[in-house]
């Protein structure tokens, strides 16, 4: 009789023994290919939430080290200077910039909308009577793109005539309000002049040209209605080119840069950083990286648990088939015994011993392949959404000091799909070779090593 036969009689004959191993073996496969399952899932959770969160990464004033260095009395900082941006802007992963920066104007004889009166706010403002007519009027916001600014991308202005300001406009193309426009009777192809105005009194007059009429759809409040500056209609969006040469504090505040591809964020992000300048210390390069740890925050503690969890339960799964395959060989002493002193060679036992266990194994993978395919999905998300503290967005800013500059919505990751495809199942069931196989060395090792007249003996 074959040892293949005699391990399916084997196997058959010893039931309780069977359903042990059986049992021992489903907990392991199930674990270990829920495991993979989930490192799987949380890395394409991963992707999905750098998705999600977008291609764009800022370079941008960081607050942390500004608030440090005028501790240190350091109180000026240098600017984004183009060159660099042109620098970063060749690197391959880029598809395009968006250029910011803000400045102020002088009044240049122009109507501006003028604030409510200081003694609405009951003069606790203390502007007092000094001479107001050298205060700027206007704020300038510089771009290449105004379509990408912060009031357009969240609906606070609508261009409703004309077009926009981009990187074919003409150098001196201006997009103005539309109250700015009728106080000062201008349209659509109208000229005005604009002085810059400096600390240092370094503003230049320059003429610009309307390309674009917008509409606010913000409305100054707070102590905000007591200032110039801050009523909405007096904000004019210029060409870059001609806003950088207004005044000397017209400059690069803030660049973002729109990548091709989610997943190149990083590798552009190291590459960038190596290319500013040591006068731009004071700026950093911001992927969102806080709300993108938020999001996959609940996941990548599942994938860590279960990357544990499979070491642990092939380090204890072991153990526990060693011991229990030798008590085996134990019991079976009579039977090895016959075999031996029948000529049997001692491989074709040991292979019978592998075989018997390696039969219950695949039945055993199949099961626990059934299981996870069924239920390890929903069990999955139940222990993820455990992990999640709240089921309430989780609203963050980029910086510490109570700059809010961005606030963004965050929700974490609550779910995800978990698929066996044939990678976790060649993986799986690679590891499940390999413990049957270590799992009956030391027992293969101890009949190798057995002399039947030994077993005899012991029985007697």
């Amino acid at each position: 009789m074959s040892f293949f036969s005699r391990a399916l009689i084997s196997i058959w004959q010893r039931k309780g023994r069977t359903v042990l191993f059986l049992g021992l073996f489903l907990i392991v496969f199930s674990l270990i290919l829920s495991g993979f399952a989930i490192q799987k899932s949380a890395e394409k959770g991963k992707i999905d939430a750098r998705k999600r969160i977008g291609t764009e990464v800022k370079l941008k004033r960081d607050n942390k080290k500004m608030s440090k260095a005028l501790v240190q009395g350091i109180q000026t900082f240098s600017r984004i200077s183009p060159e660099t941006v042109d620098k970063i802007k060749q690197l391959p992963e880029v598809k395009n910039v968006q250029i910011e920066g803000e400045a102020t104007a002088l009044e240049s004889g122009l109507n501006y909308v003028e604030p409510q009166k200081e003694q609405d706010f009951g003069g606790m403002l203390g502007l007092g009577q000094a001479d107001k007519s050298k205060e700027p009027k206007f704020a300038l916001v510089g771009t290449n793109n105004s379509k990408g600014t912060k009031d357009f991308k969240n609906h606070d202005a609508k261009l409703i005539e004309g077009e926009g300001i981009t990187e074919k406009s003409p150098k001196d193309a201006a997009v103005v309000e539309e109250t700015f426009a009728k106080n000062n009777h201008l349209k659509v192809g109208s000229t005005f002049k604009l002085k810059g105005s400096s600390l240092e009194n370094k503003g230049q007059e320059r003429t610009f040209k309307i390309v674009g009429i917008y509409k606010t759809e913000k409305i100054a409040t707070g102590y905000d209605q007591a200032f110039v500056l801050s009523q909405p209609e007096n904000q004019l969006f210029l060409a870059f080119d001609s806003f950088s040469k207004i005044s000397d504090q017209a400059g690069i505040d803030e660049v973002s840069f729109n990548l091709k591809d989610p997943l190149q964020v990083e590798s552009f992000t190291k590459k960038a950083e190596k290319l500013l300048s040591e006068n731009e210390k004071y700026f950093k390069l911001d992927a969102h990286t806080e709300q993108y740890e938020q999001m996959i925050g609940p996941i990548e503690k599942m994938s860590a648990f279960s990357s544990i969890m499979i070491k642990v339960i092939l380090l204890a799964g072991g153990i526990i088939l060693t011991l229990l395959i030798l008590l085996s060989v134990r019991e079976r002493k009579s039977e090895i015994g016959i075999l031996l002193s029948l000529g049997e060679e001692k491989a074709k036992i040991s292979f019978q011993l592998m075989t018997e266990m390696f039969l219950i194994a695949v039945v055993a993978f199949g099961l626990a392949f059934t299981i996870i395919n069924v239920t390890g999905e929903s069990i999955s998300n139940s222990i993820l959404a455990k992990q999640i503290d709240s089921t309430e967005n989780v609203k963050t800013s980029d910086d510490e000091n109570g700059a809010i500059e961005d606030e963004t919505e965050v929700v974490p990751v609550d779910k995800i799909e978990l698929k066996l495809d044939q990678d976790i199942v060649v993986r799986s069931s690679g590891l499940g070779l390999l413990l049957v196989l270590i799992t009956t060395l030391i027992p293969s090792i101890i009949i190798a090593r057995t002399d039947p007249r030994d077993l005899f003996a012991q029985k007697e």
